[in-house]
């Protein structure tokens, strides 16, 4: 149903240049309504006419009016997407394994016979694919019990104290390197671990950028 509100109109005149050497004429009858430029909610209808010659020519001028026009009905919201999560903790120091992000469609949330978002809710890329170190053919678990050594996470395998978040994977796990990047480089003491510890800042950096264009 279309109830015409005639909160307002909107009149579209082109001036009219007259010669003297013509008839001037008139503008001609109205034409009808349009259609309601929406389907639902609020939206206009206009209709024209044009300036006319008594000899019944047209000229290229128009008259347009603009009324408001209301269709009574629920407008459909399409669905949009929600900002993306932070990326998932790798679960992984080496070996490589899928990290991922995801985003819910409800921003807004489609309803009325709104369409769903496009694309994937869902991202991911492959996180810490390096070759994990093997467990020497040599090794005893019983030279775990000495309180020098740093017990690997899978119970396998052990590595001295002194080589614990020293940037670079000595466990067969790489477990030795988990959870130090906080301590942002404190006791390095090597020129070597000072450019394996800017290795992985520069890492870290490329990765932010990426959460940042994406």
């Amino acid at each position: 149903m279309i109830g015409w509100l005639c909160l307002y109109s909107v009149i579209v005149l082109q001036s009219v240049e007259i010669s003297t050497s013509e008839p001037v004429g008139g503008w001609g009858k109205w034409g009808s309504w349009s259609a309601c430029s929406v389907t639902c909610g609020f939206g206009s209808i206009r209709r024209n006419k044009q300036w006319e010659y008594p000899d019944g020519r047209t000229a290229n001028y128009t008259l347009t009016k603009i009324v408001e026009c209301f269709i009574n009905k629920t407008c459909p919201i399409h669905g949009g997407w929600s900002m993306w999560t932070g990326w998932t903790r790798c679960p992984v120091m080496c070996g490589g394994a899928n990290v991922t992000r995801t985003r819910l469609c409800n921003a807004p949330k489609p309803s009325n016979g709104g369409r769903f978002c496009n694309g994937s809710d869902t991202d991911s890329f492959f996180c810490n694919n390096v070759t994990c170190p093997e467990i020497p053919p040599d090794f005893d678990m019983k030279s775990c019990l000495n309180d020098s050594m740093f017990v690997c996470k899978s119970r396998q395998h052990c590595v001295p104290n002194s080589l614990k978040c020293d940037f670079e994977l000595d466990c067969h796990d790489g477990t030795d390197e988990r959870d130090c990047i906080i301590s942002l480089g404190m006791g390095i003491n090597s020129s070597m671990q000072k450019s394996k510890f800017l290795a992985v800042i520069c890492t870290l950096l490329i990765l932010w950028e990426k959460l940042l264009v994406n």
